[in-house]
């Protein structure tokens, strides 16, 4: 399923829903330049609040699309896992969001970063992967 609020922005990009019953949801008044969504295995989701602004070349992803097994427990170790971005959240260009992370309001992604844990509200994350380089921040989308 796919549900685009009110007064979005969608450039470029594209959705991908790999098995049964995945979710894309994305806020209102969000903007998006170029993003590739992903929703991979039965009943995973990608949520994206309201008023978030994606640069391009994003990518987020709920899972891995093949499976990775332990040798010595034969068992599977990849499961896909949700990912959430909450409202007024600035993602900057070629930024990769991988399954299970989740991304705080009023936080900014830097350029080139992958997110792969939480991200806490108010902050600034950057880097491989991505941790917390400045807090107690938020952000406008005019330059003032």
């Amino acid at each position: 399923r796919l549900f685009v609020g009110r007064h979005c922005i969608l450039k470029g990009g594209s959705f991908w829903f790999e098995d049964t019953d995945c979710t894309i949801s994305i806020g209102d008044h969000t903007t998006i330049e170029c993003a590739h969504l992903a929703a991979t295995e039965n009943g995973k989701s990608i949520d994206i609040g309201c008023d978030c602004m994606l640069a391009y070349d994003i990518e987020v992803r709920t899972g891995d699309s093949h499976t990775i097994i332990d040798l010595g427990m034969q068992k599977r170790i990849n499961y896909a896992k949700n990912v959430q971005i909450d409202d007024h959240v600035w993602i900057g260009a070629d930024v990769k969001i991988l399954k299970g992370a989740s991304i705080g309001k009023n936080s900014v992604i830097g350029t080139g970063s992958v997110v792969t844990k939480p991200i806490p509200d108010n902050c600034i994350a950057a880097g491989i992967p991505a941790k917390v380089i400045r807090d107690n921040v938020t952000w406008e989308r005019p330059r003032l």
